[in-house]
């Protein structure tokens, strides 16, 4: 009984460092379709550059322990989201390759930061349709995925999608006013006062839109009322602090409140789905893989997760402070 909630809530934990970590520069490459300034955008892409690379590891890293722990659930949610699986992986790989040709490339510098930027949009709107479809629920008979992949062009995934990439715009300015120059800050600070208060309007409509159309949700709010009800309050705290700082406040701040948003609405999901692992329809213990295979996962994820979370650490550690104005290579 225990191995596969161990294991679901190591796939809770991958996903929840890649949506706090990738946020933030899928977040910063979004902002580069609002900046004109080109020196402006070679340091916001600069800020980044130390630590962007290593991030989808995490989200490598769930998919692998959700195909090997439970093969039920992952046979029923990669055909339910082929499609924003497979525009998401495009998008990702787009944004690798115009990172690396807007170094080698003046001329067309400003071109490849689009395609950087769009890259980074797409991946964030689709991230945001596979929550919405898993939430909404996704049509399940005999264990088998039996809906159609259209179904999740519905309103909700699509607010979803539009929620999660203005949050990931808020984790980038957050980071940008923590990194950056003057100018660049100047602006992060701007964005954020129009981002925040608009990701916490999605967010509460996208709440208030799930419970009327997804009865589980509605079950989880009636069984868990005063845990839910706290995290929409601090999440609506986190937000209205965002949105009113003082210019004088503490780099770190916005970053640290944006990622906090994250980690509590990541909370709310995990209180509403579980026991579940195909949200509303297959419990962790139907969808479970072996114990072998559970406790292959989990061993692996012992000796690994050390290794990369040490990795992580001494980039951010090694790159510490603000971006330099010259950049890390031009």
């Amino acid at each position: 009984m225990e191995l596969p909630l161990l294991s679901v809530l190591f796939v809770t934990f991958a996903l929840t460092l890649y949506v706090i970590l990738d946020g933030f520069d899928l977040g910063v490459g979004i902002l580069l379709l609002l900046q004109s300034e080109g020196k402006s955008r070679d340091h916001m892409v600069d800020s980044i550059t130390p630590t962007w690379d290593g991030n989808e590891t995490w989200l490598i890293m769930a998919a692998i322990t959700l195909f090997a722990a439970f093969p039920v659930a992952y046979s029923i949610l990669l055909p339910a989201f082929y499609v924003p699986v497979i525009i998401m992986l495009l998008a990702l790989g787009f944004r690798g390759v115009s990172f690396e040709f807007r170094i080698q490339s003046r001329k067309y510098r400003r071109k490849w930061d689009m395609v950087f930027a769009i890259g980074s949009l797409t991946a964030a709107f689709m991230q945001g349709l596979i929550l919405g479809g898993a939430m909404q629920g996704v049509e399940v008979r005999d264990l088998r995925f039996a809906g159609s992949v259209l179904d999740i062009f519905r309103p909700f995934p699509l607010l979803c999608g539009l929620a999660l990439a203005t949050g990931y715009i808020v984790l980038g300015a957050g980071w940008l006013v923590l990194k950056s120059n003057p100018p660049v800050q100047s602006f992060a600070t701007r964005s954020l006062r129009v981002a925040a208060p608009l990701f916490a309007a999605l967010f509460g409509a996208a709440c208030f839109y799930a419970v009327t159309i997804q009865p589980g949700i509605r079950s989880a709010w009636n069984s868990h009322p005063i845990v839910l009800a706290s995290l929409v309050a601090l999440f609506t705290l986190a937000a209205g602090v965002l949105a009113t700082l003082p210019k004088r406040t503490a780099p770190a701040v916005p970053f640290l409140l944006g990622r906090l948003q994250f980690v509590i609405a990541i909370l709310g999901i995990v209180v509403i789905v579980l026991p579940n692992v195909v949200p509303f329809r297959v419990s962790i213990w139907d969808a479970a893989s072996s114990d072998m295979s559970q406790k292959f996962v989990l061993i692996a994820a012992i000796f690994v997760v050390p290794v990369i979370l040490g990795y992580s650490a001494f980039a951010y550690w090694i790159f510490r402070g603000r971006t330099p104005d010259e950049g890390w290579d031009k």
